[in-house]
């Protein structure tokens, strides 16, 4: 072989090695998952990807998270549950520490105990924009969207209702109404790991809050929903008014931390009459 034929062999197998190890964007994680069924894509396509995955390969945010020191305060002659584990806590429920590798060890949301099959509302009026079934420490989930005209408030809103007891018979693009019964509480996702094989039924409710409609869906199972600009943050925040957004939160008051919260009697009315925003179960009459 010429020294000319071995030069362009040399420069062919460069080649080829080179195109052999290139990954076209599209081919990376992300998108339409595993049972997921979110499927609808926002047009700002271009925003950062701030997610990382812990070591059950489950997404997680990497927004840093701290206490709010929120408290909630119920109409009185209501018996309400109460949250089990507070937003940036890192402590479940029964006073186990919690996996140091997703969020830092702290908790992304609040957690009620529930039994099987309790009816979990929407906290605000909006839009489904995303359903389907996760994997460890996740389960069934539901995602909705609520608009400031949903809510009262001065920005968006995405929330996510975790460990379901069955997919909702719900669609992506349905409206629901305040209060309405959106999905029962279960354990999915929950056995098999920390509480073994009974598991731990429960709602995990997250909330993430930014300036714009616009989202993607993500993850593995399609289940993690990236509003444009918006950051994970305390529910209670929900139910907080005079704030222009959850950064002024940690500002405030002791005095102004305590939230006056709404609540779903059992008789399906709303109290105080008029709120825009519920807790997520309903309350029963003292």
């Amino acid at each position: 072989m010429t020294q000319f034929c071995r030069a362009a062999l040399l420069i062919f197998l460069a080649l080829l090695l080179t195109a052999s190890i290139t990954v076209p964007g599209k081919a990376q994680m992300g998108g339409l998952g595993r049972k997921g069924k979110g499927v609808e894509r926002s047009q700002a396509e271009t925003s950062s990807d701030d997610t990382t995955l812990s070591s059950d390969g489950i997404e997680q945010r990497d927004h840093e998270i701290t206490a709010t020191g929120l408290t909630g305060a119920f109409p009185k002659g209501f018996n309400c549950q109460a949250v089990a584990s507070p937003f940036a806590s890192p402590y479940r429920y029964d006073g186990s520490k919690r996996r140091s590798d997703r969020n830092s060890g702290l908790h992304g949301g609040i957690d009620l105990s529930l039994k099987e099959g309790t009816p979990l509302l929407a906290v605000a009026s909006g839009e489904v924009i995303a359903r389907g079934e996760g994997g460890q420490l996740e389960g069934i989930f539901l995602w909705l969207r609520h608009a400031p005209a949903d809510t009262g408030l001065p920005y968006w809103v995405f929330t996510k209702y975790q460990h379901l007891a069955t997919l909702p018979d719900l669609t992506e693009g349905d409206r629901v109404q305040l209060g309405q019964v959106i999905a029962l509480a279960g354990k999915t996702g929950t056995t098999g790991g920390h509480y073994g094989a009974t598991g731990y039924p429960h709602l995990h409710l997250s909330t993430f809050y930014g300036p714009s409609k616009e989202y993607t869906v993500k993850g593995m199972y399609s289940s993690m929903v990236h509003g444009q600009g918006a950051i994970p943050d305390d529910p209670l925040i929900l139910y907080l008014r005079g704030v222009n957004g959850p950064a002024q939160v940690r500002g405030l008051s002791e005095d102004r931390r305590k939230v006056d919260i709404a609540v779903v009697g059992e008789d399906g009315a709303v109290y105080p009459a008029g709120s825009t925003l519920v807790w997520p179960v309903r309350c029963e009459r003292k």
